[in-house]
């Protein structure tokens, strides 16, 4: 049993920090990692940056669809690593164990007594263990994202220091987006649960406006470069220019492949078919903003209601879909790709016909019992949420929401990263009941 006092809360943040560096690197020792089998952003970013620490500069057209600090990141720790790829991953091992520790003291700002279950389930999550054992954005995002998310909550929770607690959600949550710019939107749209949450708490309505200001400018400061630079030379207030080439070449296609029963390959064709009209500027954003613009065009054809299915069933593949699924020992089993036949079940249909695939198949199997875990685990941390605190559980869902929304339906279990906390929430608490379950008595930690 833990005892509510520093002293034990010290002891219990290191013995779980321990435990979660320790889950990490035996990880890490079964995968033996090699630079010679970096894959996709793997290989750019590592590639890239061994550039950008001998050279002092990053390929344009690269640094213009990614953000610069997950460059600079990475050049740290090639340096720290001696560009040793097995001492650069043990380094963000130790990142990520941080990150663990964040979550330990978030659940214990909203339900302490569930808060080692909320910690345990982020030390054994199979997306953070895999995530951080590859050369990606991933594991240094959420660390600075968790932090956003836990000064957030203090502003829910606690009283006193409101602004100094505002300055520092700002600023999380700008570092977090100068390594990934999918939270920038977050920087504007988060002023209107800031608003009412401080209405709720009576706040003056001159201390609210001080507090908005506050929260904007310390969010762009760590972005206000990149945003300069971009209104100075293409007259635009965004940060990359993905989003268009996402649009057109992975929503749209993932939407086709299931409306018209056509594969990956085939969509893309309808959509340079379109794109042939436009004259593709020279120009980044222009670029960006063209492929925008076909990628629209080509789902105004597509009826609406589907859309919106095929975007609610993303999100709901991806809430529930296998971690293992990103495991590059497991990726190099005989299977069919996904992305080339478009269709789950014809998908799934490949794998059960083709004895080559059993082996991929079983443990695709035994890695999906967890899904039913996190399935219930949805329905009852929300109700719990709602019936503890009812603020925390419409910013909860505005979250998720958000979240799912601007990824749309293409599939990945790498898409739900950034809402893993609330789903160790909801798993914490569902441990939490399942536990109490078989005790005569409630647990009290």
């Amino acid at each position: 049993m833990f005892i509510l006092n520093k002293k034990s809360q010290s002891r219990n943040i290191f013995v779980l920090f321990l435990l979660a560096l320790l889950v990490r690197l035996t990880f890490i020792f079964f995968q033996n990692p090699n630079i010679d089998e970096l894959i996709e952003d793997e290989l750019l970013y590592w590639n890239s940056s061994i550039d950008y620490l001998y050279k002092g500069v990053i390929e344009e057209s690269i640094l213009m669809e990614r953000m610069y600090g997950i460059f600079l990141y990475t050049k740290i720790l090639l340096l720290l690593s001696y560009k040793n790829i097995k001492i650069y991953l043990i380094i963000q091992s130790i990142i990520d164990a941080f990150s663990c520790v964040i979550i330990y003291k978030t659940g214990a700002l909203i339900f302490p007594k569930q808060k080692i279950y909320i910690c345990l389930s982020a030390i054994f999550s199979p997306l953070m263990i895999i995530l951080s054992s590859q050369v990606l954005s991933e594991t240094i995002f959420f660390f600075l994202f968790t932090i956003f998310l836990y000064f957030s909550i203090t502003i829910i929770v606690e009283k006193n220091q409101l602004y100094f607690r505002l300055l520092l959600a700002g600023l999380f949550l700008g570092l977090s987006t100068s390594i990934r710019s999918i939270t920038y939107p977050l920087v504007f749209l988060s002023l209107l649960p800031i608003t009412v949450i401080l209405l709720k708490k009576n706040i003056p309505k001159h201390k609210i406006l001080i507090s908005g200001i506050i929260f904007i400018f310390f969010s762009l400061l760590p972005i206000s470069t990149r945003i300069l630079e971009n209104m100075k030379l293409y007259d635009t207030f965004s940060l990359t220019a993905q989003k268009g080439n996402h649009i057109a070449y992975w929503v749209v296609p993932s939407i086709l492949t299931q409306t018209e029963k056509i594969s990956r390959s085939e969509a893309i064709k309808i959509v340079n078919k379109v794109a042939e009209k436009y004259n593709i500027s020279e120009n980044y954003f222009e670029k960006d903003r063209i492929l925008q613009k076909v990628g629209f065009e080509v789902l105004s054809k597509v009826n609406k209601f589907d859309i919106a299915y095929n975007w609610a069933r993303g999100g709901f593949i991806n809430l529930l879909a296998p971690s293992i699924l990103l495991d590059k020992n497991f990726r190099r089993l005989p299977h069919p790709s996904y992305y080339e036949t478009g269709n789950i079940l014809l998908w799934l249909k490949l794998i059960f016909k083709n004895t080559e695939y059993h082996k991929y198949l079983f443990v695709l199997f035994i890695a999906s019992i967890s899904s039913i875990f996190t399935l219930a685990s949805l329905i009852i941390g929300l109700i719990h949420v709602y019936r503890k605190n009812t603020i925390l559980f419409y910013v909860t869902i505005l979250y998720i929401l958000y979240f799912l929304i601007i990824t749309g339906p293409v599939l990945s279990p790498k898409y739900i990263f950034p809402i893993l906390p609330c789903i160790f929430l909801f798993q914490g608490v569902t441990f939490f009941k399942i536990i109490n379950l078989f005790r005569s008595k409630p647990i009290e930690i």
